[in-house]
């Protein structure tokens, strides 16, 4: 069977861009060029490779778990069942450190709950100068994932076991920035499910993380230090709500995602006399 013919046979059984995603790093189809892959023949194994993705996908399991791969921010991540899947509203977030640290010319930065350390790699490989970065997870498991991609991206992070802030006593940072679990617990179904839910599930509420974050992360941010955290997209009330109870934070902005809902938030740390 040749390529084109199996993409035609399949082409509804795969979201658009998995399907894409799927024939880039599987079919190899950005290397062999359009006009060969409609001439290019599958052999046996390579077919019964497709057999087993279409099946788990059909299944309903998440390609990116299937391949063990994902594009963020135009590098391939590794990850596995353990980290959280890297999604494209957390891009606009990285997009906006990065303005921030350069603007700043800051040098200390914390990815906080780092999962496959796509926010700490697309940062580093963003700024064109040396950054004292470090990523954290509560996860051992995802933290040998984070360190796989470190390693591959050749970022020197220092990689650190902590539930939130714990393993930082003392620390303190020029820019936090965080994609923490915000999930309400009744809401982890369908292919949520196969993503680890200590990554996604902030309480009943959602919020169960993004309050400890607000009430602790001042402490660990330097004299007006930036915190930068992405959130779900109906809870910019409820949040704003926790920024002015902490009273340590002045917003700075609020980060929109495609389809124009408030996904992230930016807030800078108040000076001593703010």
């Amino acid at each position: 069977m040749k390529i084109c013919e199996w993409l035609n046979i399949n082409k509804t059984v795969f979201a658009d861009s998995d399907l894409r995603f799927l024939i880039k790093k599987v079919l190899c189809y950005d290397s062999i060029g359009e006009s060969a892959a409609n001439n290019v023949c599958l052999d046996a194994a390579a077919l019964s490779e497709l057999s087993v993705i279409k099946k788990l996908y059909v299944e309903g399991m998440p390609l990116a778990y299937i391949l063990g791969k994902e594009e963020f921010f135009g590098l391939c991540f590794s990850l596995d069942r353990s980290v959280l899947i890297p999604r494209k509203e957390t891009e606009l977030v990285v997009e906006k450190a990065s303005e921030i640290i350069n603007r700043e010319e800051s040098m200390s930065v914390l990815d906080l709950c780092c999962g496959c350390a796509n926010i700490a790699v697309s940062i580093a490989k963003t700024i064109n100068r040396p950054l004292d970065i470090y990523a954290s997870d509560v996860s051992s498991e995802a933290l040998l994932v984070a360190r796989r991609n470190l390693i591959l991206y050749k970022v020197p992070a220092s990689l650190v076991a902590s539930d939130l802030f714990s393993g930082f006593q003392g620390k303190v940072f020029d820019v936090i920035v965080t994609n923490p679990p915000y999930v309400e617990t009744h809401n982890i179904k369908g292919s949520l499910r196969y993503e680890p839910k200590k990554a996604l599930d902030g309480g009943s509420d959602g919020l169960n993380l993004i309050r400890r974050i607000i009430n602790e992360g001042h402490s660990h941010l330097g004299d007006d230090g930036y915190l930068i955290m992405e959130c779900g997209f109906n809870q910019k009330d409820a949040i704003e709500a926790l920024i002015v109870s902490c009273g340590r934070y002045i917003v700075q902005e609020w980060i929109k995602d495609y389809s124009g809902y408030d996904r992230a938030v930016v807030l800078k740390k108040k000076g001593r006399h703010g």
